[in-house]
């Protein structure tokens, strides 16, 4: 017996079977296709905030942690900037170097920082003088820029105190890596309060700057290519102020492009209120390597 439409109950319930049947086939086809984005590196989707990475050098490994925007697309090319802590931030959580510095400026006001940021940590007992914890900074920075496709002509390092110190000495080993630098109350000289005579040492053997007549002229002509900010109490009693302004002075005379802030009465410890600077991530940002100019 068949209904007004030509179908019997029989074909009518053999339908609605094969029609659930693709129903569930289509649900899982959608899942599926769900998976297979969250496990393909280059998929058009991916995590956004703080995100625990760690990287493999040299036979061990190194947690660190990368900022994404909230508006990453991988489609677009993103700059990256790396972020030095100081001596507070050493461990080996992955976690810790993210208290306070850039990472307590991004959580007040993400707008403020449109870019990928890394950041890296250094060993309890190490300091980004210390050439293998500066391989662990370019293998965090290429591995985060490969991940979330990062610009190579758009890398930045930003550093404090020790961190600022790691800045300065990795632009003089890498100085066409970068294409813009901000040094925060870093020591420029090898000797520092929180180094061992051993750290002081490797730093000397590992940065040809240091053993020049000049110091301060030796580092400026190696970094010269790249525009610095530097920042500096005047009252800081860790790191003596007069470093900074031998370097700046160095670097006025080869024509580098270096903008410096001194804060009259501070002491060492300025790290908010440089990266709180209205203009600094504007400045930073707006370089490139490909238009850099070369004294």
């Amino acid at each position: 017996m068949r209904d007004l439409t030509g179908y019997s109950p029989f074909d009518l319930v053999h339908r609605k079977n094969r029609v659930n049947s693709c129903l569930k086939a289509s649900n899982w086809l959608v899942r599926i296709i769900g998976l297979i984005l969250l496990l393909l590196p280059n998929a058009a989707v991916a995590d956004t905030g703080f995100i625990g990475r760690q990287v493999t050098v040299g036979g061990n490994e190194y947690r660190y942690q990368v900022y994404v925007p909230a508006d990453f697309k991988r489609s677009h090319k993103w700059p990256v900037i790396v972020f030095l802590h100081d001596n507070g931030g050493r461990g080996v959580d992955g976690v810790s170097q993210t208290n306070t510095g850039l990472a307590s400026v991004i959580r007040r006001d993400r707008d403020r920082v449109p870019a990928i940021v890394v950041f890296p940590q250094a060993n309890p007992s190490s300091r980004w003088s210390s050439p293998v914890m500066q391989e662990q900074v370019l293998a965090c920075l290429d591995a985060t820029a490969k991940e979330f496709n990062g610009d190579p002509d758009r890398f930045y390092l930003i550093g404090y105190s020790m961190g600022g110190q790691g800045v300065l000495r990795l632009a003089s080993r890498w100085p066409n890596r970068f294409a813009a630098l901000v040094d925060i109350s870093g020591t420029v000289i090898a000797k520092s309060p929180s180094a061992t005579n051993e750290q002081v040492a490797l730093d000397v053997q590992t940065h040809p700057f240091l053993t020049a007549p000049d110091l301060y002229r030796g580092l400026a002509q190696v970094v010269a290519a790249t525009p610095i900010w530097i920042f500096h109490g005047d009252a800081d009693q860790s790191v003596p102020v007069e470093q900074s302004r031998q370097l700046v002075s160095a670097l006025k005379s080869t024509g580098a492009k270096v903008r410096y802030t001194e804060y009259p009465g501070a002491s060492h410890e300025i790290e908010e209120r440089a990266l709180s600077e209205p203009e600094l991530l504007k400045w930073l940002l707006s370089h490139k390597k490909e238009s850099r100019r070369y004294p």
